[in-house]
């Protein structure tokens, strides 16, 4: 009886031994299954991100591309796949000798080794090949690395800057003109000048190192160099970059997910914005859109931007792209005003003013048109010596040799041949300046016809009493000999 009992609670503990392993393993399947669960959840999330900030690469403005660290393109964005013809999948184990001439593209390699070798950011202009056609990029350049911090490869970021630096040549060359014409007669314009310097463009920050593709896209958004937004439907601002932050005056916590963008604009503008974002096609080369308006930071402050608006497809967001334009607008009023200014002094002189520069005409007002009877494209067509009396063209040629050599410029009078045929007597002063980078003359012109002929006309009217009181001379001088 007592071996049964004990055969009983034996197999009593095994049945208790084997509940408790069966409970064990039921747990340990519901844990899996919860662990499988968020792992799912987790690829989902992370694939959603990467869509987001994949979006984000194809609607930057800017030119994107990734190399290996044999320069070997890994990935770009459309914009940069537009340019080379091809599809962004398409560049993948591609290098620059298939897009580029072999000496533009040997210095894009050699650039991309230096960056690497030297482990820093570069952001510097360089010669850029689109459809044949060089121009000019802002280039960033700044080393991938691994987890052990080893460069393994470039991104880089680019831009045309082909315009702006056009501009800023022509700016230079009218300030140039302006300054050679007026000095002479002016002291304002100097402090116009003055104002109208312009500041060096702004560099890039350096991007933080990239470790996952989250990470990644977040860098690629804050090395835009612009403010950039994500905004819904309802305006209000999902992300924004640290750009923004110093645009606004708002931090990143301040701004995401609290703030509409059309806090920042005035209502006109920020309709304009919503209605360019969400209306219309919804393909990032179709929704990209640019426009201007006047924004309103932290401290009421306002700002000239220009507004850069792309939907972002499959979703209810749009990207927004903010660049400060304020001082090239304050730049442009001050060079229109300064023209105008110049324009009124010149037009409204008594004085032709002309300037010639190795004997040709080179700049002059519409009264030398008044006094001369030619036409501007007559008055162009030969050197100016032709149009002076043959009489006076010595005198004329040497007082401008004498000026060219540096020495003072004497008041002259010289006769100018009419187009009908006639002259006009012409009082010239000047000096010497410098047109387009050489030395010229610079002619103040006043007709002084009518004086002169005023004076022959007195000399002709007194000459028979002239010839009177000579002859009484004599006749006195006679009665006293006798």
């Amino acid at each position: 009886m007592k071996e049964e009992e004990e055969r009983a609670i034996e197999k009593l503990s095994k049945i208790e031994k084997a509940i408790n392993e069966m409970l064990a393993m039921r747990e340990q399947v519901v844990e899996l299954r919860e662990s499988e669960t968020q792992r799912q959840e987790g690829i989902e999330a992370l694939r959603a991100n990467e869509k987001l900030y994949r979006t984000l690469i194809e609607n930057l403005p800017q030119k994107l591309f990734l190399k290996d660290r044999d320069s070997v393109y890994v990935f770009c964005n459309q914009n940069f796949a537009a340019d080379l013809k091809i599809k962004p999948e398409e560049i993948s184990g591609r290098t620059d000798d298939d897009f580029f001439p072999k000496e533009l593209a040997e210095k894009y390699i050699s650039t991309d080794r230096r960056v690497m070798d030297k482990g820093q950011l570069e952001n510097i202009e360089e010669t850029y090949v689109h459809n044949g056609e060089p121009s000019i990029v802002q280039m960033v350049r700044t080393p991938v690395r691994d987890e052990r911090g080893e460069p393994v490869g470039i991104l880089g970021i680019f831009w045309d800057v082909t315009e702006a630096k056009r501009n800023e040549e022509e700016m230079k060359k009218s300030r140039v003109r302006l300054e050679e014409l007026v000095s002479h007669r002016t002291t304002e314009l100097q402090t116009v000048n003055d104002q109208m310097q312009r500041e060096i463009t702004e560099r890039r920050r350096a991007g933080e190192k990239l470790r996952e593709m989250e990470e990644m896209y977040r860098v690629l958004l804050e090395s835009t160099g612009t403010a950039t937004l994500v905004i819904g439907e309802d305006m209000l601002v999902s992300l924004a970059n640290g750009e923004f932050g110093k645009l606004s005056g708002y931090s990143k916590e301040e701004v995401e997910g609290k703030k509409s963008l059309n806090e920042f604009f005035a209502p006109d503008d920020s309709g304009g914005i919503q209605e360019s974002c969400f209306a219309g096609a919804t393909s990032p080369e179709a929704g990209l859109r640019h426009s201007e308006g006047r924004f309103v930071g932290r401290r009421g402050d306002r700002r000239d931007v220009q507004i850069t608006t792309a939907r972002i497809p499959g979703t209810k967001k749009a990207v927004v792209s903010l660049l400060d334009i304020t001082d090239r607008k304050r730049a442009e009023g001050s060079l229109r005003a300064l023209e105008e200014r110049y324009q009124a002094l010149i037009e409204n002189t008594n004085e032709a003013i002309l300037v010639t520069q190795e004997g040709w005409p080179k700049f002059f007002n519409a009264k030398i048109l008044g006094i001369s009877g030619y036409t501007q494209e007559e008055l162009t067509s030969k050197p100016y010596a032709e149009f002076i009396h043959p009489d006076d063209r010595d005198r004329f040629k040497v007082l401008t040799k004498k000026v060219e050599q540096g020495k003072p410029f004497s008041t002259q009078m010289f006769r100018l041949i009419h187009k009908d045929g006639n002259s006009r007597w012409l009082q010239n002063r000047g000096a010497l300046i410098h047109w387009e980078g050489k030395p010229a003359l610079l002619n103040f012109l006043t007709d002084v016809t009518e004086r002169k002929q005023t004076e022959e006309e007195l000399r002709n009217s007194i000459e028979p009493f002239r010839a009177l009181v000579n002859a009484m001379e004599k006749i006195l001088l006679a009665l006293n000999r006798e």
